[in-house]
This record gives structure tokens, C-alpha cells and sequence, in this order.
């Protein structure tokens, strides 16, 4: 009796597969003064690729050791995350997905220990993606409800069809919404770069577009700006405004077309009473300066 049960049970069942996300990271290592891939290197990066189907969003960010100088590691290390980019495009990786390319010189180093054998693992590209992965969970088959009629979703405009739209006129301002950076730092955090390539996107789609990038910050008296943790300056609003220029120009977006400049907190928009508030006062806008 007990055996029937359970096949009748498990009759009942099917199995269905969903999706979940997982964030990881690879890295590939290059030879010194060389932004060209490896043997190795392109041996796992066609493994990477293998999982075109299931890969989401991708960062490319490249790295050097601590010899030479910091202008020639920063161009070096820009020159190998390009290389992998192009590595990824040709092996059919989705231009859409690689949502950042950008190098960080010696900003970030391993190790600062100068032999050779240590300073190599400096010189490196990592690749940060998200991964669809089944998960095998059971469903229970059971009667279909009747589907309720539902109101049809509003597509969300994009910044393009807004920049587009007639109302918006040459002067105008735009908050860039979800352009968040790590406390005290020009650090963009992950999930910026969604609203950071929505914004290229609208610099390609409109190529007669000219902008001011205008970054602010919250909780200073109004005429004194943040001090930048990275850099000990006095010029936090300023640096955000050009990390997102970098973003841009190393994305491809001529200098000639943007213009940066930091606010401090001369233009807050709320009170900030609570976190919320001073979150939104922590922002960065763009002004149209010509369409």
C-alpha cells in the first residue's frame, strides 16, 4: 500500500528548471610591458565563451604591476581589458553584455612586492559576470487557474527617447538615477553600470548630443566639498562627475562632447532627514548643451 502511495505521489510531480543568478570572476594573466594574450590566457577565455547561452552582464577590467609610470600603466592596462573585450566579441560574446571596459593602471595592486615572481600577478585582466545556472526544484502539477485579464505593462522610457522627446530643450537637466559610488570614493558601485551604459547608449544613439556631467554630494555645508578617500583632495562631487566621463571616453565617447564639473552640495533637492534623502542628494546629472 505504502509503495503505491508513493507512485502516485510521484505522479503527481514533474520536474521544471528555473534560473538564478550568480555573480563570479575569472582572471588572465599577461607578460610584462604585453597587453597581448597569453597562450593561457586564451585557452580560458575560450572556456568563458563556451557559456555564451547562460553569461549575463559582463566587466572587463584590466590591471599592471608597479614598473613604469603611472600615466603608461594606466594606458597598458586599458590596452588589455581592450584586448579581452575584443577576444570575447569575436568568440560571439554579445556587444550588449560587456557593460564596462576599463583599465585601473596600478591603482589595485595584489601584491607590492617588486621581485618578478610576485609582480606578476599584477599584471592581469578580471572579467566580473553574472551566470544564469539551473536549479532542479520539483513543481506540483496541479489545475490551471483562469487567467484574470491584466492592464498591460508601460514600457519605461529610456534616457534616449528622453533626450529625444521635444519638451526636453538645449539647458535642461536629467538626474541620472542609480549612479551610486562607494562612500567617500569616485568608485562607481556594480549596480551603476546598468544605468552607466544606458547613458553611453544615448551618447551613441545620439551623436550630435553634447552634455555637462555635474556631480553632487550630500551632507557638507554648501560651499565645501567632500574629501575623496582615494585621493585626499577636497573634490569628491568633482571626481564622481569625471569617473563617469572616464567611463564614457573609454567606452568610446569623444572628449570634445562632454564636459565634467563638480556642485558640492550647492543644489540639494531634499532636506536629508533620513538616509533616503541624502541618498538622492548624492547624485549626478547631466545638463544638455546641445542636441
Amino acid at each position: 500500500m505504502q509503495k503505491l502511495l508513493l507512485i502516485l505521489l510521484f505522479g503527481q510531480l514533474n520536474i521544471t528548471t528555473v534560473f538564478a543568478k550568480a555573480d563570479t570572476s575569472i582572471v588572465v594573466f599577461f607578460d610584462f610591458n604585453k597587453y597581448e594574450l597569453t597562450h593561457n590566457a586564451t585557452n580560458i577565455l575560450k572556456q568563458f565563451c563556451a557559456d555564451t547561452l547562460v553569461l549575463e552582464l559582463i566587466e572587463v577590467y584590466g590591471h599592471t604591476d608597479q614598473i613604469g609610470t603611472e600615466k603608461y600603466n594606466l594606458l597598458l592596462s586599458q590596452k588589455r581589458a581592450n584586448s579581452v573585450k575584443q577576444f570575447l566579441l569575436t568568440n560571439f560574446i554579445d556587444n550588449n553584455k560587456i557593460i564596462v571596459t576599463q583599465g585601473k593602471g596600478e591603482k589595485e595592486l595584489i601584491t607590492n612586492k617588486t621581485k618578478e615572481e610576485f609582480r606578476k600577478e599584477n599584471r592581469r585582466v578580471v572579467i566580473y559576470f553574472e551566470k544564469r545556472q539551473p536549479i532542479i526544484k520539483p513543481a506540483i502539477v496541479k489545475k490551471k487557474p483562469e487567467e484574470k485579464p491584466q492592464k498591460p505593462i508601460e514600457k519605461e522610457t529610456t534616457l534616449t527617447e528622453k533626450i529625444k522627446d521635444s519638451t526636453v530643450k538645449t539647458g535642461d537637466n536629467l538626474i541620472l538615477k542609480n549612479i551610486n559610488f562607494v562612500g567617500g570614493r569616485h568608485v562607481f558601485l556594480r549596480e551603476s553600470y546598468i544605468a552607466l551604459k544606458e547613458l553611453l547608449q544615448a551618447m551613441q544613439n545620439i551623436p550630435t548630443l553634447e552634455i555637462q556631467i555635474e556631480g553632487h554630494i550630500c551632507c557638507q555645508m554648501a560651499n565645501e566639498d567632500g574629501v575623496d578617500l582615494d585621493t585626499g583632495t577636497k573634490d569628491l562631487s568633482v571626481r564622481r562627475a569625471k569617473a563617469v566621463y572616464d567611463f564614457l571616453v573609454s567606452n568610446g565617447i569623444e572628449p570634445n562632447r562632454m564636459v565634467y564639473k563638480g556642485f558640492a552640495r550647492k543644489f540639494p533637492i531634499t532636506d536629508e532627514s533620513n538616509e533616503f534623502e541624502r541618498m538622492t542628494n548624492r547624485r549626478v546629472e547631466i545638463k544638455i548643451i546641445k542636441k
